[in-house]
């Protein structure tokens, strides 16, 4: 599985994120500490895009319902059983690339 290219650094505004589509995916960007994180976009509750929460700390806030799940491991402090889906992430000067499987 090769890394795509998915994005540039300086397109994910800090303290945020950023939507991408890879690979018939939506994918959720955020860029924290000078490092780039990918998740899943979907919320596991009902389905809504994580990108279009709130990002507090490592924490991103669910728009919906206010479920949070920490990008970096996907873990949720709510529900230690409840994880979302993270993706490996690979900086190459400005520009960031994302591993994704062809099947999950």
């Amino acid at each position: 599985m090769p890394f795509v290219p998915v994005a540039k650094v300086s397109d994910i505004p800090p303290g945020s994120a950023l939507l991408v589509e890879m690979k018939e995916r939506d994918i959720a960007l955020y860029y924290l500490d000078g490092q780039v994180y990918a998740t899943t976009d979907l919320c596991p509750h009902q389905g809504a895009s994580l990108s279009g929460g709130t990002l507090n700390g490592e924490k991103i806030v669910c728009p919906w319902h206010q479920w949070c799940f920490n990008v970096k491991d996907g873990s949720s402090p709510m529900n230690p059983r409840l994880k979302i889906k993270t993706y490996e992430v690979k900086e190459e000067g400005d520009q960031v690339f994302v591993m994704v499987p062809d099947s999950e």
